[in-house]
């Protein structure tokens, strides 16, 4: 949450086709996230954001923060593809993301650092590339870029 995915998804469109699951999400299920979250919960969304991923057929997958917290994401990611990881600290990500209304999960600092270090370690654990969060959005795409000219 907050490390840049959707904006360097955005620009990766330009050469690639891009499945955002977010957008996608919103798209397939009408509203908000956040409305969803309001009416089923979390664990609701996560069944479905599960299955955008495992039916995604696109080059580039950008996934939501949580995402990484079910295992059977974990290990599907792994297996199918290159997982990146754009490594943010938490005080970027926080600055980023304090007064975005469309985060269900953004309330309080606090609780969000929680998240924050719970799903840390699960995205070291799946990486198969890691990069540095505090790079820029054109940075970010450029090493992007370079990791998938390697893979084809």
């Amino acid at each position: 949450m907050g490390t840049g995915k959707s904006a360097v998804g955005h620009r990766l469109r330009v050469r690639y086709e891009v499945d955002e699951l977010d957008e996608r999400f919103e798209r397939e299920y009408g509203g908000t996230i956040a409305s969803y979250f309001e009416r089923y919960g979390e664990a609701g969304f996560r069944l479905r954001e599960s299955e955008l991923l495992r039916d995604s057929q696109l080059e580039i997958v950008v996934t939501g923060g949580g995402i990484i917290e079910r295992q059977e994401n974990r290990t599907f990611m792994q297996t199918t593809g290159t997982v990146i990881w754009i490594d943010t600290p938490f005080d970027l990500i926080w600055e980023r993301i304090a007064a975005d209304p469309k985060r269900p999960l953004v309330i309080e600092r606090q609780q969000v650092r929680r998240l924050f270090e719970r799903r840390y370690p699960l995205y070291a654990e799946v990486a198969s590339v890691r990069l540095e969060g505090t790079k820029s959005i054109d940075e970010l795409v450029h090493s992007i870029e370079s990791v998938l000219e390697e893979k084809s």
